[in-house]
């Protein structure tokens, strides 16, 4: 019989059992079935608190009672118990959301007013930023997630096209319209090139509504434009300003819902997009 050891126990407590709670489990797996005073010796936690952990761990249903003088304890297996888990997890969070639900109107009617107060004496940020990496990636995601009319996309080669192929997917199928402006193929540095090729591959493949074009000088700005509007009432953009012999990781990428600025990036890329871009890129 394989002895309990740490691990087991770690296990457990990850899981959101307590240590007792877990001694009294991870014991009561490897003996199988026994009775409390047994169970407490073996696995050291205090007769007086064995048969009320015991009780807790059936109510959560990952222990058997027989009852009988004594009563003996038996675990549900460990796929039973696992499943449990995800079980009583669920509920417990299906409970917490329905009571912040519950505070929903009590809340507005709270907190409305001061927040109105204080919006009066101050403004949204022209921009904030994020490190390049993960997190531009994932605001870009968003904002694609959010897109109602129109997406533009403005990049050297889109070499992070796989992390949101699917959230543009999803954009399209809702007839967002899609403009992506590529560099031209002769101004890319040549490992860019088969990274570019790729995401034009994917987009004539996976997303062949979308229109692609290739700017004929060099992007000052690289990134998103979403829904802008020209009467400055709505739109959200996310870029990256190019910055030559400044290394990627040390950049940032700065994010903007001044509908105003949104505005004026999205006159500059329908600039490029009608006067200094080819349909097909060259090289």
């Amino acid at each position: 019989m394989s002895p309990v050891g740490e691990s087991h126990l770690n296990t457990l407590m990850e899981l959101g059992l307590k240590e007792y709670e877990a001694k009294t489990l991870a014991h009561l797996l490897r003996l199988g079935e026994t009775k409390a005073p047994k169970l407490s010796s073996i696995s050291g936690v205090p007769k007086a608190r064995i048969y009320g952990i015991l009780e807790g761990l059936a109510d959560r249903g990952l222990v058997e009672i027989e009852p009988g003088r004594p009563s003996k304890y038996r675990p549900k297996p460990p796929d039973e118990i696992i499943e449990r888990m995800v079980q009583n997890k669920e509920e417990e969070m299906e409970q917490e959301i329905e009571k912040i639900r519950s505070t929903e109107e009590d809340f507005k009617s709270q907190f409305q007013k001061l927040y109105e107060s204080s919006a009066e004496k101050s403004r949204k940020p022209l921009l904030r930023t994020v490190s390049v990496g993960d997190p531009p990636e994932r605001e870009t995601e968003i904002m694609y997630e959010d897109a109602e009319d129109e997406i533009n996309i403005v990049s050297k080669s889109m070499e992070w096209l796989p992390k949101v192929v699917d959230t543009l997917e999803e954009a399209m199928d809702r007839d967002v319209e899609v403009k992506v402006l590529f560099l031209s193929r002769e101004l890319l540095e040549e490992e860019n090139e088969p990274v570019q090729n790729e995401s034009v591959q994917t987009f004539e493949e996976e997303m062949p509504e979308a229109e692609i074009r290739f700017s004929k000088s060099l992007l000052p700005l690289r990134g998103s434009i979403v829904d802008p509007s020209y009467e400055y009432t709505s739109g959200r953009a996310i870029f990256l300003v190019e910055e030559r012999g400044v290394p990627l990781t040390l950049r940032d990428a700065a994010i903007t819902e001044n509908p105003s600025l949104v505005a004026g990036m999205k006159r500059y890329f329908d600039l490029i997009w009608k006067y200094e871009s080819s349909k097909i890129g060259k090289g």
